[in-house]
């Protein structure tokens, strides 16, 4: 049997004619309201024109006065030395012989550059820069007091002394070296804010440098040419000391002829290695050229203050339109808030 169906006032009407209803949200998307509109985005920039110009005369107008009236003006020296290399004989030719074979072998020589890059860098020309020419109160000049010659501190321990100076590299903000890979060109300078000073403090590292190099660096020759020199003064007093005797019953004519002929070929034979040693330390040592002595300088440094007053400017403009728009951010987020507690709990429509 087929089931009844039940019996209503209303015919059910065919499939055919039924009609879908969609319930929409009360509001759209907010998807819709966050497409990119360039002249919303303006509008926003626009209503914030007197934040932005104000933010970015202010701070623009503060750059200027710092650059001209708290900055101190700074000059910088600088000089330029060329390493002297020497050809060392054959075997500058053996090197070259050497280079050309796909080996990695390498010769004595060479290198000079590194030795007094290493100086100019060391901790040792930084002390007696500092202890020789007095540098404390120039690195230290805000705790200085120059009329009564002492430091502005209470407790003596606090005072800067040599050691602190040292291990606080006071002394890199002034002065710095440099080398061109290229050329090997070793650039020093000096900077302060006294130009005559600057130049002078470059001439005294430099005679720093060269008086290390002749009187203090110890190359290989160098020790083989005392050596020698050591002994051959021993031998030089053993052979005055058999031309002094005279024969005896105990000590013959033959043996003393024998004894000073033996130690007069061990000295002729050390005053030719001493000859030689001479030679090769005057090969080995590191010498250098002044190419550009140190100047004084007329034009300053630093501080920049095109370049200050430039990216201060810019870096403000963005900041204040970046606050400009979190600004209009924040009120856009207040009144959708406020407008979505007003709407809420109203009922939706249905469209049939």
């Amino acid at each position: 049997m087929t089931p009844e169906r039940p019996i209503t006032g209303e015919a059910t009407p065919p499939a055919s004619d039924r009609q879908v209803v969609y319930l929409q949200p009360a509001f759209p998307p907010s998807y819709e309201e966050d497409e990119i509109d360039l002249l919303e985005l303006w509008g926003v920039v626009w209503s914030g024109r007197w934040l932005i110009a104000g933010l970015t005369f202010l701070a623009t107008a503060a750059a200027v006065l710092v650059s001209l009236y708290v900055l101190p003006v700074i000059y910088r020296s600088e000089a330029v030395l060329a390493p002297v290399e020497k050809e060392q004989g054959g075997i500058g030719a053996l090197s070259g012989l050497v280079g050309s074979l796909p080996l990695p072998i390498s010769l004595p020589g060479g290198g000079k550059s590194e030795h007094i890059l290493a100086f100019l860098n060391s901790r040792t020309l930084r002390e007696r820069l500092i202890a020789k020419y007095d540098l404390l109160p120039v690195l230290y000049k805000d705790i200085w007091d120059a009329e009564r010659k002492a430091w502005k501190v209470e407790d003596p321990d606090k005072a800067p002394t040599l050691i602190k100076a040292l291990q606080a590299k006071a002394l890199d903000s002034f002065f710095s070296v440099s080398q061109d890979k290229k050329s090997g060109l070793v650039t020093i300078a000096w900077q302060g804010e006294d130009p005559a000073w600057c130049a002078e403090m470059l001439r005294r590292v430099i005679h720093e440098l060269q008086f290390f190099l002749e009187n203090e660096y110890v190359t290989d020759a160098r020790r083989e040419r005392e050596f020698v020199e050591q002994q051959l003064a021993k031998a030089t007093a053993e052979l005055e000391y058999w031309e002094r005797q005279v024969p005896t019953e105990e000590l013959t004519l033959g043996k003393i002829t024998r004894e000073r002929l033996a130690a007069q070929t061990v000295y002729t034979e050390l005053r030719k290695q001493l000859e030689l040693a001479k030679i090769s330390e005057a090969r080995e040592n590191i010498t250098f050229k002044v190419l550009d002595p140190p100047f004084v300088p007329e034009r300053k440094y630093k501080p920049k203050r095109a370049l200050i007053v430039a990216l201060t400017a810019v870096t403000t403009l963005f900041l204040a339109i970046f606050l400009v728009f979190i600004r209009h951010a924040v009120q856009n987020a207040r009144r959708r808030t406020g407008e979505t507690e007003e709407n809420k709990g109203a009922p939706q429509a249905v469209d049939a």
